[in-house]
């Protein structure tokens, strides 16, 4: 695999002229056999919902961080015991789009990033998140007493964007790998008839990641994979991806040619910062279902017809796709 970051350590930003730039960690905090680190926690995600998901495991203290987009959490558990079970019950569960990673935090010292927010609550009596803060919807709430629902009323579910597909993660995402932003704005012209490659799903969802094929998509996948069979004589396997995380020995990617994250090795991991590699822009975008239904794995790697209809009601270069009718007859 290959990656924009540099060399493994402290996350890197760039400066004006495309070099990295360290960022420099002061401080340190010791360790607790009993609390388990969870990273790549969606930013919507409460200290509430942390709590709640590892109920089972009876958290007693937690410490909530954020630094820029990356949100992760430290959960006292009482026991070693209970980080084991924690860890092999929810690492890589998948939360909002997002896999979580947990891991140890007993194993040496833990650089503090000045940046982070952090805040230390006992377990809490949950409560309702009132809907206007989850970002679902842009509904005004009625003043006047609501009335029950009629019995044959349809109800509308609504599903929240995931975080590897908004906007403001994909922009760095670009500046960071590829210095140009152009990008978001030319896939959210697409419109009409269109053949879609599935690279990834997120299930339950109606959100997938795919290729639009056209000549031009075709010509950049073979210039690409020629590039980087070219490279494989040193690493098998290359493939472009964008490091969001590092814990320990892991890290948390997204292949930004498939919209897929995933947690790997950091020994798997290359620099790939030559400019040939990064000049044709990621081959996958993001759409979502027009009409109720719901994306599954077994579409990967499937091709779909039907038509482009038009930029999802959240995110504008999130785009709406809608089956031909007699795909959408097979599908039902």
């Amino acid at each position: 695999m290959a990656s924009s970051s540099g060399d493994w350590g402290a996350p890197k930003s760039h400066k004006p002229n495309g070099k990295p730039q360290q960022l420099k960690y002061s401080g340190i905090v010791k360790k607790k056999d009993s609390e388990v680190y969870v990273g790549n926690v969606p930013p919507e995600m409460t200290e509430e919902d942390i709590l709640l998901l590892l109920r089972d495991f009876h958290p007693q203290h937690i410490k909530r961080c954020h630094s820029g987009l990356r949100s992760y959490a430290f959960v006292d558990l009482g026991s070693s015991e209970q980080v084991q079970a924690a860890i092999q019950r929810f690492s890589g569960h998948l939360v909002n789009g997002r896999r979580l990673v947990l891991s140890r935090t007993g194993l040496g010292n833990r650089r503090k990033d000045p940046a982070e927010t952090q805040s230390t609550v006992e377990m809490p009596a949950l409560e309702r998140v009132p809907r206007g803060e989850l970002g679902l919807s842009h509904a005004k709430v009625e003043t006047q007493t609501l009335q029950p629902a009629p019995p044959d009323a349809v109800r509308q579910i609504c599903y929240a964007v995931p975080m590897e597909m908004r906007g403001s993660f994909l922009a760095l995402m670009l500046k960071d790998c590829f210095q140009d932003l152009n990008w978001l704005v030319s896939i959210a012209k697409l419109h009409g008839e269109a053949g879609l490659l599935v690279t990834d799903a997120l299930p339950q969802t109606p959100y997938f990641w795919a290729i639009h094929l056209t000549e031009e998509s075709h010509s950049n996948m073979h210039k690409l994979f020629c590039q980087l069979a070219e490279e494989e004589s040193k690493q098998p396997y290359l493939t472009r991806c964008w490091v969001l995380e590092k814990v320990e020995d892991l890290a948390v990617v997204l292949f930004v040619d498939f919209g897929r994250s995933a947690t790997v090795p950091l020994n798997s991991l290359r620099k790939l910062d030559e400019d040939d590699f990064w000049d044709i822009k990621p081959l996958a975008q993001p759409f979502m279902f027009q009409k109720e239904i719901v994306s599954a794995r077994p579409m990967v790697r499937q091709i779909l017809r039907g038509k482009v209809v038009g930029p999802s009601p959240l995110e504008p270069h999130i785009l709406t796709f809608t089956f031909c009718a007699e795909e959408e007859e097979e599908a039902a």
